[in-house]
């Protein structure tokens, strides 16, 4: 079927990983997941951005260089990800030797370009964003995102000529060669070219943690530029045989505050340098927790390994990513994980697997008869829910596939209240065997449709068949107990 290239955000190494960054993680999983099912030749890739001046700042805090503060947060992204059962395929870190060398080689791209000029910036600094600032978007004087005020610096800086560009990648994303989703994000990246937004920074001069300039040994390379070089750099950039294999990516999927790095500068970087662009940027939608913000001041950070000790490993995976639709913003609430969890799991698949299984052994010993025709309404339903399903598969909409999947659990178990096989078998019907075979069909489906987003729970309902058809039973499939 070809080669598929997905990657999610590199994330900022300021501390653990909490269901933020865990939600874009499962997001990209499930897509490499259904990919592969295909029989893509996937590529998934996510990590770590571990340079900058925040980074430096925490680690002086803990009385530790930087490097040692970032390798003691790395295995907490790594044992998170293992523990959501999260297969990435490479896991890059902004501190390796490759991505080093990966960013120099694009770096002296950019400056064959003749792109690079030195100047002088001036402006305000927001340590914790790690970007300069406006005036006009400060709020008493306060950074609205970190509540600090920012640094007025003034020094020597190399820029990239980034008005050369907008031109292109504007008729880029009109035409869809650049894909972005959703469409209002689209529109908002159309709007901000439109606002005449000016070249930017790519060095910092009193920044000394990231990767030296290699045209002025005083500057350091932007962190968030070279942060946005890992997704070539991971394939041994630019002469490696995954680079000339993968590359352009399929989808980069990001969140929507930094919508604008990778859909305006990214693109402009890499037209630069004469590579491909990317293929779809995937902008989700910023999650609350209970209406707020996620801050470790109001202690609303949620860590993903908490939710697996409570409900299972799959079944996070659920919950994260069923709250809301990703195309737009939405709000977690805490207590309703619970809820959920047993009215969706336990007493939604679990149950109407339990229900169906039971039947079929209690009925036909665990044997659905061949060549019985399956009721024309369920394979009706099943098809039209199907082409749903894929649709919005492809289209990356994974909580619409979701609600697709549902649909079906919810339309058989209407099925069983109204065909009520247990009056069929008592009276010797033989429609039974359709019923039976019909509701078999369902569950081969969902499983089949589940298997991207809960791959653990699909392999023990379909090790539970197998054992069903030998009868070897020993157990119920107790799938989802309830909490």
């Amino acid at each position: 079927m070809g080669k598929f290239y997905v990657t999610t955000p590199i994330y900022y190494a300021s501390g653990k990983p909490h269901i933020g960054h865990a939600f874009a993680t499962l997001y990209a999983d499930v897509v490499a997941r259904y990919k592969r099912i295909q029989k893509f030749n996937v590529l998934f890739v996510t990590g770590m951005d571990e340079h900058g001046s925040k980074i430096a700042e925490a680690a002086k805090a803990e009385g530790k260089s930087p490097l040692e503060f970032v390798d003691e947060i790395a295995p907490y992204y790594i044992d998170t990800w293992k523990s959501l059962g999260i297969e990435y395929d490479d896991f890059i870190r902004t501190t390796s030797e490759k991505h080093e060398k990966g960013v120099l080689e694009f770096i002296k791209k950019l400056y064959e370009s003749g792109d690079i000029y030195s100047d002088f910036y001036e402006g305000l600094y927001c340590i914790g964003c790690e970007n300069f600032i406006t005036k006009k978007n400060l709020v008493n004087g306060l950074c609205p995102e970190h509540k600090k005020p920012p640094a007025k610096i003034k020094e020597k800086n190399y820029f990239f000529n980034l008005k050369k560009y907008l031109p292109v990648i504007k008729e880029k994303i009109q035409k869809d060669e650049l894909k972005i989703i959703p469409e209002t994000r689209k529109n908002e990246i159309l709007n901000i070219v439109k606002s005449r937004i000016p070249n930017f920074s790519i060095s910092r001069e009193k920044v000394k943690w990231g990767i030296p300039f290699p045209y002025e040994k005083k500057q350091t390379i932007y962190v968030w530029v070279e942060a946005l070089m890992n997704y070539v750099t991971v394939l041994d950039f630019p002469r490696g045989k995954k680079f000339k294999e993968f590359w352009p990516a399929d989808i980069h999927i990001i969140g929507a505050e930094i919508n604008k790095f990778h859909s305006i500068f990214w693109p402009a970087l890499l037209l630069s340098i004469k590579a491909p662009l990317p293929k779809t940027i995937f902008v989700h939608g910023l999650f609350t927790i209970n209406g707020q913000k996620m801050s470790k001041t109001l202690g609303n950070i949620i860590d993903p390994l908490d939710l697996i000790k409570k409900f299972g490993k799959d079944a996070t995976r659920y919950l994260l990513l069923s709250q809301f639709s990703a195309l737009a913003h939405g709000d977690i609430k805490e207590s309703g994980f619970l809820t959920k969890y047993n009215d969706d799991l336990a007493n939604g698949i679990g149950n109407l697997l339990e229900r169906i299984f039971a039947m079929i052994i209690n009925y036909r010993d665990g044997v659905i008869k061949e060549k019985v025709t399956v009721d024309k309404k369920i394979t009706a339903l099943i098809g039209k829910i199907e082409i749903s399903y894929n649709q919005h598969m492809e289209g990356f909409r994974l909580f619409e596939a979701l609600k697709d999947i549902f649909l079906l659990i919810k339309n058989l178990d209407k099925y069983i209240n109204d065909k009520e096989p247990w009056v069929l078998a008592k009276e010797q019907n033989q429609e039974l065997d359709i019923v039976l075979a019909s509701l078999f069909l369902g569950v081969e489906k969902i499983i089949q449709w589940l298997d991207p987003f809960m791959p653990s729970k699909v392999k023990a309902v379909r090790d539970y068949i197998l054992k069903m058809r030998k009868k070897e039973r020993e157990h119920r499939l107790n799938l989802f107990p309830r909490i």
